[in-house]
């Protein structure tokens, strides 16, 4: 913010009579020339011939102002304003030190007292000031407005009011005011990058760029310019860019906050793992006993899956540097590796060495809620939101609690909330897909795998947790177009092969179907979801025997995957083995509780084999949790239409009907006349 420039008033003084008026105008002629002490003894002699005199209070608090003597000062201009409650100056300056001091409130008491006195643009644009220091950024445009009404050529007002604004999110307004600002002062390169910034926080990386590039013209050693230049080309998966502007951010400004950590993520990103560990492998080699180094290096390798290598790094950062971000990190690792309790260990030594690293509350709470201590999670997230309220994670935490308290519409809340602040984080819009299926909002939940394909995240763990999530939605027409792109795009994905198989199989295609299942096996002869599809796909050829040998051959390769027992449960349920299906489902509630429609085909197996007590409870269990579910409905109708129930059947069937199943519809037409 600008500096305020202290005035001195001079006024004419008889140089016959020493009179106050005398030593006030010696006074000012020494504080001219800037001999403040000299300055000071003239105005203390004209208090000590006149002590209600408020002008020489005035201008002794000046020269103690200018000397950083704030306290000497504030106590000057408060005696000139007793003595002259219109002493416009007095609450002008006396505001400014409020100002400095942290005094937001009294500041914005003096501006406001001086401004009723006599308004001038400075005066609000000092008020504004401190409104903004007190988070009132609506009140700090109202009061750059007014100064701009009054001086409308001063570039900073405008450059002010633009930061006021990006701090309201109104980053166009703020775009508005930083073009009024430049076409006043073109070659102030701030207003360009602050302008840049603006463009960055709308998402519109292409311009930041520019503007960027433009401030870099007029000022080539700004490197924050060049690191936020490095973050856009970053958001635009240019790693390269990003990259070169990483480094040259480090020859310029070792010590920037946070370069080293996204260099090592733009490293990653690139997937050239030799090249990320050799340029950090090379700058320990340099400085062996950086801390920092290690930390990143120890990034780097977690963003390639080397745990084990990461682990190393973050332990020998914290040998040579103990800090809040290494143990952050490490705790990070550590749940990724399920030791929750030495995470939650490193968590709360990363909050003893900085009790505002909000990161670190988040990862205490994961640690909290994988060691079943809700309580204590909530508390940590609520206080990481308090310091960072940002942080879209600590979102997607508090919709993953309640999701699994089955509160799904507050789930929901919390997912919108984080994707309020990162729109494309593909997870949260995975976790969102699903919840919202919970809550039979089909339509939502395709518009979120629709998002998710088209930011086509380069992360296989999360792209198989995609196929599996919208093959188990049985969105297959509308899945077909979308994996058609994928395979177009990356005809080296095996799990993408799968998708398009299954959307082809179950919209009739079973020749392709099997086609994309041998691709896929070809990709990759591991690919278990690829046995377990083609094991389903021979099911429905009636080929019972090649089914189960291929869900046999998905098992032995992981046989942690509910599909595979999902699947075979259904093979075997036609089969009229329904004890045998009944452990399959059993199997897969086993591996994921959260698989309420498994309990629904458990209760149906159960029915077929006359345990209908259990599998009422069954039934009864699954509805519990979804109760929009249309499947579960569906399955209920089966069930008693096995037990010649068909009134009850078919309410059941009415009623997935209206939750939008094809399939009750069939069975209302055969069984309810």
């Amino acid at each position: 913010m600008a500096k305020l420039l202290i005035i001195f008033l001079l006024l004419p003084f008889c140089c016959f009579a020493q009179s106050a008026e005398t030593y006030i105008g010696v006074g000012n002629t020494e504080a001219n020339i800037k001999n403040y002490k000299g300055a000071i003894d003239d105005f203390t002699k004209a208090i000590q011939l006149e002590p209600n005199n408020a002008r020489a209070y005035f201008y002794r608090g000046n020269a103690y102002n200018n000397l950083k003597e704030r306290d000497k000062a504030f106590a000057d201009y408060s005696k000139a304003i007793q003595y002259d409650p219109k002493s416009t100056f007095a609450y002008f300056y006396r505001g400014n030190i409020n100002n400095e001091t942290g005094k937001f409130a009294d500041a914005i008491n003096d501006f406001t007292r001086a401004i009723e006195l006599a308004p001038r643009a400075d005066m609000y644009h000092y008020r504004a000031n401190a409104k903004a220091s007190l988070g009132d950024h609506a009140g700090a445009v109202e009061d750059f407005t007014k100064a701009i009404a009054l001086d409308p050529k001063d570039a900073s007002l405008y450059e002010y009011r633009g930061v006021a604004k990006s701090n309201l999110k109104d980053n166009e307004g703020a775009i508005a005011d930083y073009d009024k600002a430049v076409s006043l002062d073109p070659k102030n390169s701030d207003l360009i990058f602050y302008r840049g910034n603006a463009k960055g926080n709308m998402g519109d990386y292409k311009g930041a760029i520019g503007d960027y590039t433009a401030a870099l013209a007029l000022n080539p050693k700004n490197a924050e310019a060049i690191f936020y230049r490095g973050n856009a080309y970053g958001n635009l998966k240019n790693y390269n860019a990003a990259i070169a502007d990483y480094k040259t951010t480090i020859r310029l400004n070792p010590k920037m906050p946070n370069v080293y950590k996204y260099l090592a993520n733009a490293l990653g990103n690139v997937g050239d793992k030799k090249s990320a560990l050799e340029y950090f492998a090379q700058a320990i080699k340099q400085d062996p006993n950086n801390a920092d180094l290690y930390l990143y290096d120890g990034l780097v390798k977690y963003n390639l899956n080397d745990n084990e290598g990461a682990l190393a790094d973050f332990d020998k950062s914290i040998e040579l540097k103990p800090s809040s971000d290494a143990y952050q990190n490490r705790a990070d690792i550590k749940l990724s590796l399920k030791n929750y309790d030495e995470a939650k260990d490193d968590a709360d030594e990363a909050i003893k060495l900085d009790s505002k690293n909000a990161y670190a509350y988040v990862s205490r709470a994961r640690a909290n809620l994988e060691l079943r201590d809700t309580v204590a999670a909530l508390a940590d997230l609520n206080t990481g939101i308090k310091m960072n309220p940002a942080n879209d994670y600590s979102y997607v935490l508090l919709g993953n609690i309640d999701a699994g308290k089955h509160k799904y519409d507050s789930a929901l809340a919390w997912y919108d909330k984080a994707l309020s602040y990162s729109p494309g984080d593909s997870e949260t819009l995975l976790k969102r897909a699903e919840t919202r299926l919970k809550v039979n909002n089909r339509a939502g939940a395709l518009a979120d795998y629709k998002r998710i394909a088209a930011i086509n995240k380069d992360d296989d763990n999360l792209r198989d947790r995609f196929v599996k999530s919208i093959i188990r939605a049985k969105f297959y027409a509308e899945a077909l177009p979308i994996f058609n792109t994928l395979v177009a795009a990356d005809g080296k994905n095996a799990n993408f092969f799968v998708g398009r198989g299954v959307a082809k199989q179950h919209t009739g295609d079973i020749q392709g179907a099997l086609a994309d299942y041998g691709t896929a096996l070809k990709l990759d002869t591991a690919s278990s979801l690829a046995y377990f599809n083609r094991g389903s796909a021979r099911f429905d050829q009636k080929d019972y025997t090649g089914a189960l040998a291929d869900i046999a051959k998905g098992i032995k390769i992981n046989d942690g995957q509910e599909d595979a027992y999902f699947i075979r449960g259904q093979i075997r349920l036609a089969m009229k083995n329904y004890q045998g299906a009944v452990d399959d489902f059993n199997s897969v509630t086993f591996i994921n509780l959260d698989n309420t429609v498994a309990y629904a085909w458990r209760g149906l197996a159960r029915a077929l084999s006359g345990d209908k007590q259990r599998s009422d409870l069954d039934f009864n269990y699954a509805l519990k949790i979804e109760p929009k579910n249309p499947e579960i409905y569906y399955l209920r109708g089966q069930s008693r239409v096995n037990v010649k129930d068909v009134t009850n059947a078919c309410t059941d069937f009415k009623q997935a009907i209206a939750l939008g199943s094809k399939d009750a519809e069939a069975a209302a037409k055969q069984y309810c006349k």
